[in-house]
């Protein structure tokens, strides 16, 4: 039987942080530079959106049941990736 004592979700690390981060500023630049009409408010938005979406996938990533690694953890942040970044742009 199926219960959710069982499942757990991987804790973060200082690196995942640093990580999410550097891919916030990386994000605001790419955003800043690449886009003709972007202001330091929509990059800004752009970078926090990056930052949300690696700890959705990083969470998911390490997702075990019974101790075991379960195959659908990337699987599942990557879609939860995919949803965050549509609700963003289609907003």
């Amino acid at each position: 039987m199926f219960t959710l004592t069982l499942l757990r979700f991987s804790p973060l690390s200082k690196e995942t942080h640093l990580v999410a981060v550097v891919l916030g500023i990386l994000a605001f630049i790419a955003d800043y530079s690449a886009i003709p009409g972007a202001t330091a408010t929509s990059s800004f938005g752009t970078a926090i959106v990056a930052g949300i979406c690696w700890y959705v996938f990083k969470v998911f990533d390490g997702l075990t049941y019974d101790g075991a690694e379960m195959a659908s953890g990337p699987v599942a942040g990557l879609v939860g990736c995919v949803l965050v970044c549509g609700g963003y742009y289609l907003l």
